[in-house]
């Protein structure tokens, strides 16, 4: 099936539609290796594509854990205690260990995983 886009649109990308059955209609741009020439495709993906097909790893629940952990503990700050994270991110110009952290809780969260 060939699909035609309006003038104007240059690419288009993502889900166009989730089905009741949960199957999805996804619209993709891509540029062939060969070519300059960008290339729109529709396709199905079946509900069965997005269900994981490997067991969860002893190291992926030790992620989850340490990532629930420190959420928690995020949740759970005074407001004292945010203040003086806002104050510490502020001087150190919104940066730790070299990377630029555009929120508070992005930031909060790398310096709560550094210290694990």
């Amino acid at each position: 099936m060939k699909v035609e886009f309006l003038s104007g649109i240059a690419s288009a990308s993502g889900t166009f539609r989730k089905l009741k059955n949960g199957d999805r209609i996804i619209v993709t741009t891509r540029k062939a290796p060969t070519s300059s020439k960008l290339r729109t495709h529709m396709y199905f993906r079946s509900a069965d594509s997005y269900k994981r097909k490997s067991p969860v790893s002893e190291n992926e629940l030790a992620a989850r854990s340490r990532f629930a952990t420190i959420s928690e503990k995020i949740k759970n700050l005074s407001p004292e205690e945010r203040m003086s994270y806002q104050e510490q991110w502020a001087a150190a110009k919104y940066m730790f260990n070299g990377k630029k952290y555009a929120t508070l809780r992005g930031y909060i969260m790398a310096r709560l995983y550094a210290e694990q």
